[in-house]
């Protein structure tokens, strides 16, 4: 029995969701409702009180009392492969018009490589028609990109209009939300349960008393204690009686005597409050709220499973294969790499796979933090720790990832100074704030990654050896792209569908810019490769020939490949033009090959075949 429902607004949500919670292995039933009828659709399923849905749709849902609403909202990106059609046809000026819950990562407006895109979020489907018919009138905009209803009122206003639609990921981030929202929900009842079922059965009064020390549950023998009658509110009994004092002491309630203590409830040694003050009824709905924004503005959570890394290549599975039983420890994990293989990606596979998969994934780039805030940053600091601190202070990073994952990107630029603390911090899995003398204890589990060796930078003294030992527990080492070369055309056929899905990626690219995309060698990796599918996206109908791809790719670098070819000492005249012949047609096309050479393809063949 499920205790989610996904109720997807169109059918083409309703099939990613679907492939989604396949892929998942998840129990999650997917209905198709609009907003007119999906009330009566959820209400037919009574168990599931987390619904995942979209747009209009989640308001409706929002409606109906007992469930709690996770909305499957537009990311930037899907807005970004929207507004990319309508520039594709010349348009300048381009307005993204659309519900306002679904827009909850896009700018007010910007621009982006000379188009300017003006977003206009609307709260009923009645402003989505008053907005579009607005902007066609006035002319401010060329086309106008958004949802299903915004794109019909265009198409009747007669403006060009593209259809933003939800990608795999969002609606996989809104599954993920859901599932911290129940895993709260679960532990929050369990917790409740226990503490009844305790209350219920000792033989001792108690009245748990909330934040305006009203009684919000009392057991029994409270009850009989009292006369059976608790007063209302407790404030005039605590301030006579037992205000501000600390342990045991002898009271009297309704002329008996009694013994009584209060009890601090907190977490490792700090005290937050008396039992259960804190379950008031809104406190559930901050905390799912809390979840959802907090960890999609930070950040802090891994979107990349396992399965989304894409390869044929025998020794990349031995990779992900051999990670994968990495990630069912806690041991520390090193990912080498060079730039562009996909460290970070390997990272969050890791930890999605670990029993710390609901936890924070935090993220660390040590390049790309200043050394003078370096230190706060991953530790944090109280008030008046340095000048310009927070009055609050503020958690470290690695306090952001208690219970979770860190991923420490580019570790060897960590300044030496920051070694050490790390090095501490790996050792007694404990860190000190930035001007505290508190200890504060943390259960995490580390991923390190870097493209330099650091074994030669120990070597060098430029990075410590004793912390080398303790990151470099169990290594992975991720091929670079040239020695994938069974994987360019695949991932390259990923990312493009992933960026022009109307076009066929077989029947964009000739046979000669494949044999290009094969022999060049991918110093930026992955990435280059995906923005190289991005660039062929954003082509259109105009697909590149071998020239232009030389462009693309960069014609200095792809010549100097191109251009040089190494010769062992030794061979014969005929070896040596048998090798340049080969070397040749592994970067060009026979064609080409003998334009190049000034031979006739005969004459190629015939010298291939050692016939002269």
């Amino acid at each position: 029995m499920s205790l989610i429902l996904f109720a997807a607004p169109a059918a083409d949500i309703a099939q990613k969701a679907e492939r989604i919670i396949r892929r998942r292995r998840l129990d999650i039933p997917v209905i198709t409702a609009d907003d007119k009828n999906v009330q009566t659709a959820v209400l037919a399923y009574p168990e599931p009180f987390v619904i995942i849905s979209r747009g209009g749709v989640a308001e409706e849902v929002k409606k109906l009392p007992g469930r709690t609403v996770v909305e499957v909202t537009t990311s930037f990106n899907d807005i970004l492969a929207a507004v990319a059609s309508l520039d594709t046809a010349g348009m300048r000026r381009v307005a993204v018009v659309m519900r306002g819950n679904i827009l909850f990562e896009a700018p007010q407006n910007f621009s982006l490589s000379g188009l300017d895109i003006l977003v206009r979020p609307c709260d009923t489907y009645e402003e989505i028609e008053a907005t579009v018919k607005s902007l066609a009138q006035t002319k401010k905009v060329d086309g106008i990109a958004g949802c299903r209803y915004a794109v019909r009122v265009a198409e009747e206003a007669k403006i060009p209009s593209a259809y933003v639609d939800t990608s795999e990921k969002s609606i996989e981030k809104a599954i993920d939300d859901a599932l911290k929202i129940l895993d709260a929900k679960r532990k929050e009842s369990l917790q409740l349960e226990r503490l009844e079922a305790v209350i219920g059965n000792i033989d001792e009064g108690i009245v748990v008393l909330d934040e305006q020390e009203r009684p919000a549950f009392f057991n029994e023998e409270a009850n009989v204690l009292f006369g059976g009658s608790l007063p209302g509110d407790f404030t005039a009994v605590m301030d006579a009686e037992i205000k501000d004092y600390a342990g045991e002491r002898l009271v009297t309630i309704h002329g008996r005597k009694a013994l009584f203590r209060m009890v601090p409830v907190g977490m490792r040694n700090r005290r937050e409050n008396t039992v259960l003050i804190f379950h008031a009824a809104e406190a559930i709905s901050k905390q799912e709220q809390k979840v959802r924004s907090s960890l999609y503005q930070k950040g802090f959570y891994a979107k990349i499973h396992f399965p989304d890394i894409l390869t044929e290549v025998p020794r990349m599975k031995e990779v992900i294969a051999r990670a994968e039983k990495f990630a069912r420890t806690n041991a520390n994990v090193l990912i080498l790499g060079e730039t562009g293989t996909g460290k970070e990606g390997m990272a969050q596979s890791i930890h999605n796979a670990s029993h710390r998969a609901k936890k924070p994934f935090v993220s660390v780039n040590c390049a790309s933090i200043p050394p003078s805030l370096i230190e706060s940053e991953l530790f944090g600091y109280v008030e008046g720790a340095f000048t310009g601190a927070r009055r609050a202070g503020k958690k470290g990073l690695f306090e952001m990832a208690d219970g979770g994952t860190i991923f420490l990107d580019e570790i060897a630029e960590l300044p030496p100074d920051i070694q050490g603390r790390l090095l501490r911090v790996l050792q007694e899995r404990e860190i000190m704030r930035v001007g505290d003398d508190k200890i504060i204890a943390l259960d995490i589990r580390l991923i390190c990654a870097t493209n330099k060796d650091l074994g030669a930078l120990v070597a060098d003294n430029k990075f410590r050896e004793d912390l080398y030992y303790r990151v470099n527990v169990l290594r992975v080492q991720l091929p670079p792209l040239r020695e994938r070369r069974e994987d360019i055309l695949p991932l390259l056929r990923h990312y493009f569908a992933r960026y022009a899905p109307q076009e066929d990626f077989d029947r964009f690219i000739c046979r000669s810019v494949r044999e290009r995309l094969l022999a060049y060698d991918w110093p930026g990796n992955i990435r280059e490769l995906r923005n190289t599918a991005e660039v062929f996206a954003c082509l259109g109908d105009a697909a590149p020939d071998a020239a232009q791809l030389d462009e693309l790719l960069g014609a200095r670098r792809m010549g100097g490949q191109r251009d040089t070819i190494e010769i062992p000492l030794g061979l014969s005249l005929k070896e040596v033009e048998l090798a340049l012949i080969e070397r040749m047609l592994e970067i060009y096309t026979p064609d080409e090959t003998c334009a190049k050479l000034g031979i006739s393809r005969v004459t190629l063949w015939r010298r291939l075949r050692r016939e002269v």
